[in-house]
């Protein structure tokens, strides 16, 4: 099979560190926390778009750079590659295809330099803008594992989703998508689709 793994959300917990770094972000700039932490990304806060840039300026790097890989992640991606799946990294980190640089630093880089060092092994990794609907069309993928509420509902409509729960995803549910909690659950889920 073809598997699709988004990168934010999905090889990383990016909730956390948003509610961890954007609430010491408030602190340091003496603004208002969070109007409801289940949102999600930035929508969590009460923010303009400059407060956002600002925000992302002075914590994204970090957080490309230096943000541990989900439990398992990597162990179960070498599984499912062993197993004979194709793996294909589809992030929506699109400003990275445009050489977008913070602080003189490239994100593409960044990210692909995080792969290695978090021995992440892919087969293609594809930078897009959401909702990734043609790329996993043009790469002929069989299974996406994503978490974002917002490319879902078009997801869903090319293709199987493993949906990563997280407190920002919880009240979504489509048809052709199944729920999935921890990397050795996504595991067992493709090796249950792929008895069928």
């Amino acid at each position: 099979m073809n598997i699709g793994i988004d990168i934010d959300g999905v090889l990383t917990n990016d909730d956390d560190y948003i509610l961890d770094f954007a609430s010491k972000y408030c602190y340091e700039n003496n603004l208002e926390g969070f109007k409801d932490a289940n949102l999600y990304e930035y929508r969590k806060l009460d923010w303009d778009k400059n407060t956002i840039n600002n925000y992302r300026k002075k914590y994204f790097l970090n957080y490309i750079k230096n943000e541990p890989a989900r439990r398992f992640s990597s162990e179960i991606i070498k599984k499912l590659r062993e197993d004979g799946n194709k793996i294909f990294i589809i992030s929506a980190r699109y400003k990275t295809a445009e050489n977008g640089n913070i602080d003189n630093e490239n994100i593409k880089e960044c990210t692909l330099n995080w792969l290695r060092k978090n021995k992440i092994e892919y087969d293609k990794i594809i930078f897009t803008k959401p909702p990734k609907t043609k790329e996993i069309i043009e790469n002929k993928i069989d299974i996406m594992i994503e978490d974002s509420p917002t490319t879902i509902k078009e997801l869903v409509k090319v293709v199987k989703v493993l949906y990563y729960d997280t407190r920002y995803n919880r009240n979504i549910e489509y048809e052709n998508m199944i729920r999935v909690y921890s990397w050795y659950d996504i595991y067992m889920k493709i090796k249950e689709m792929e008895d069928l």
